[in-house]
């Protein structure tokens, strides 16, 4: 009979043991699904900057001057130029600008058609 203890332990140890584990992988899987949804986040927040930025800049192209946009809008001029900065980054990245490439081709076809190398 103290055979038959001893195994009734070593299974409940063991069912412990496996719900310990199923509930690791369960807190494992809450946490990257978190975190890919803080990744998505942080991503379109980029986004969002970057198209703010956009559109300050055309606000500045349109004569608006910096400190007026910054009174405009109720931004402060901190946020004001790091919406404009993200959004020269990411026009210098080549990020979200199909034009990019245009140019690229536009100046390799101009190379061939100049003088001859010598």
């Amino acid at each position: 009979m103290a055979a038959t203890k001893t195994d009734s332990r070593s299974q409940t140890a063991r069912a412990r043991a496996r719900q310990a584990m199923a509930d690791e992988l369960e807190r494992a899987r809450k946490r990257e699904s978190k975190l890919v949804a803080v990744f998505s986040a942080i991503d379109a927040r980029a986004d969002a900057e970057a198209a703010l930025g956009e559109a300050l800049i055309e606000l500045k192209g349109l004569g608006v001057a910096q400190a007026d946009l910054a009174e405009m809008t109720g931004l402060s001029a901190r946020e004001v130029g790091a919406a404009i900065r993200a959004a020269k980054d990411r026009t210098v990245t080549g990020e979200g600008t199909p034009e990019t490439t245009d140019e690229q081709a536009s100046d390799t076809a101009s190379d061939h058609n100049g003088a001859e190398p010598h």
